[in-house]
């Protein structure tokens, strides 16, 4: 019988050992888990931080864009006053061109052609 217990014992210490081994094995999985989760979580952190500046740059962007817009708009209004102004005073012009050109009309019929 001490030989079946024996047996029995190597056996029984045989399955704890490998138990034991397994174990091991799951804890080092587990460690090796949280060490990818802790370097996958520090990422995700770069990639937010690295959004949020994106984000800001943007932001920053898009009001420069508006200045800018604006800007256009205002020189757009202030070209469109400056050729309304050059038209009228072009028209303006010829009508003087014009009264000044009859004028010498008048003024060359009353001295050459108008009798005395």
């Amino acid at each position: 019988m001490s030989s079946a217990a024996s047996a029995g014992q190597d056996s029984r210490q045989q399955q704890l050992l490998s138990c034991d081994r397994k174990l091991q094995g799951a804890k080092a999985k587990l460690q090796d888990s949280q060490r990818v989760a802790l370097e996958t979580e520090e990422s995700g952190f770069q990639v937010l931080s690295d959004l949020a500046r994106q984000r800001e740059g943007i932001e920053r962007i898009s009001g420069h864009v508006q200045t800018v817009d604006d800007n256009i708009s205002g020189a757009r209004r202030l070209l469109v006053q400056m050729s309304r102004r050059a038209t009228i005073k072009k028209v303006a012009l010829w009508f003087m061109v014009l009264l000044l050109l009859i004028t010498i009309v008048v003024v060359v019929y009353f001295l050459c052609f108008k009798p005395q």
